[in-house]
């Protein structure tokens, strides 16, 4: 007995072996599902998809010079967390009354995390500051990574002249190299504005995208045609 005419995948029920009819989601003898073949609703047959599209963000090619501002916020960035153990150690020390851990612990911590951040930054460019604000420390020669001997070089002499050797970055507000920058040959850049020559483009957490199209939320609701949700 012939019900309508065969589909397309399997003309025939699995179950009573009765022919279906095209694009039929159940047997019209036994009444029993049509599984050994894709049923399509005929009113989606006709309908057209539109997937939309993401514009891809720009590739950018050129190295940017870090600026005043987000080179001084990196480096109180990177104060901070040398400071981080040194300080509770010292309020420890000073409530229990021991002198041994103000005067000999507290400056062990802070030069371990000293020492750990110029390895950090020796390797890879970056410090926890330049990791939270998209910054990096490279070479100026070919914009490769520091390397530990520079990076020990120019955090000596920056902190042997107790921070004067910064006067060139802070005294412009354009990207300018400072006095430890020219003597180890070392530069920092923003890779949030320009390129990244040590990995991949990085959206930072403290900063807020080059990328205008990500920071804009689009409301969930639909607008009629005056404007209102």
């Amino acid at each position: 007995m012939v019900h309508g005419s065969p589909g397309a995948d399997d003309g025939t029920c699995r179950h009573c072996g009765t022919a279906l009819r095209a694009d039929a989601p159940f047997c019209g003898l036994c009444g029993q599902a049509v599984t050994n073949r894709t049923y399509q609703h005929p009113a989606a047959m006709n309908r057209q998809w539109t997937v939309p599209t993401i514009p891809a963000a720009p590739v950018v090619t050129q190295i940017t010079g870090a600026g005043r501002g987000v080179r001084c916020a990196c480096y109180l960035l990177d104060l901070a967390v040398m400071l981080s153990p040194a300080m509770p150690l010292a309020a420890a020390g000073a409530i229990l009354g021991v002198a041994e851990v103000v005067y000999a612990v507290v400056p062990v911590a802070f030069a371990a995390v000293w020492l750990w951040m110029q390895i950090w930054q020796g390797y890879t460019g970056m410090t926890f500051g330049k990791s939270m604000l998209g910054l990096r420390l490279v070479r100026q020669t070919d914009c490769r990574a520091p390397g530990l001997a520079a990076c020990l070089t120019r955090s000596g002499l920056l902190g042997a002249s107790l921070g004067v050797m910064t006067i060139p970055v802070i005294m412009n507000d354009i990207p300018h190299l400072g006095l430890h920058d020219r003597l180890t040959g070392l530069t920092v850049i923003d890779v949030v504005k320009g390129a990244n020559p040590l990995g991949a483009a990085q959206d930072p957490v403290l900063r807020r995208s080059a990328n205008r199209g990500l920071n804009k939320v689009a409301a969930p609701l639909p607008v009629n045609p005056s404007g209102r949700r």
